[in-house]
């Protein structure tokens, strides 16, 4: 998404330098514009056999292609709602976080940036069904993974399987 236009007069927007970074300006308000990386949670779940749940989109970016479930934090809610909130809306899991994994980011689709929060989660109740953005799910095993569209992904999914063993035991 490109701002063209000033969110807090409405003036047109143009590029000018600031610490040595060409940011957006407005020139009526005489103020930076910032554009800040936009934060999303992801769940990471293992099934007994150490396979990895994954769900296909059904939105875009990367409609039909599997990714970690995952979503943007809402106003107002901190990210631990956001991870069980999204695990509840996606694949119809209650869980409850295990621990945070850590932090990635990347270029977005809609947004510049994105820092996505990894947590690693328990399934407490509830049978694994795809709802709200995607129309698949299924548990795969490292060695036999789909393609993962997402950089984040990608590395979240490096980070739980470095070892021997993944890192939820």
């Amino acid at each position: 998404m490109k701002f063209l236009y000033c969110p807090k007069c409405g003036g047109k927007l143009f590029t000018k330098k600031e610490d040595d970074k060409e940011r957006l300006f407005c020139q009526r308000c005489k103020e930076f514009i910032y554009e800040n990386p936009v934060p999303v949670v992801a769940g990471v779940i293992l099934d007994k056999e150490k396979r990895i749940l994954l769900v296909k989109r059904g939105e875009e970016p990367c409609t039909g292609r599997w990714a970690l479930p995952s979503g943007f934090i809402e106003i107002d809610e901190i990210p631990e709602e956001s991870v069980i909130r999204e695990m509840r809306e996606e694949i119809n899991l209650d869980c409850r976080i295990r621990s945070l994994l850590g932090l990635y980011q990347q270029r977005g689709w809609r947004y510049k940036s994105v820092i996505v929060l990894a947590y690693i989660l328990d399934v407490i109740k509830g049978n694994a069904k795809a709802g709200d953005d995607a129309v698949d799910l299924r548990y795969f095993d490292y060695q036999n993974l789909p393609e993962i569209p997402f950089k984040s992904h990608r590395e979240i999914i490096e980070d739980i399987f470095k070892g021997s063993d993944p890192i939820v035991q």
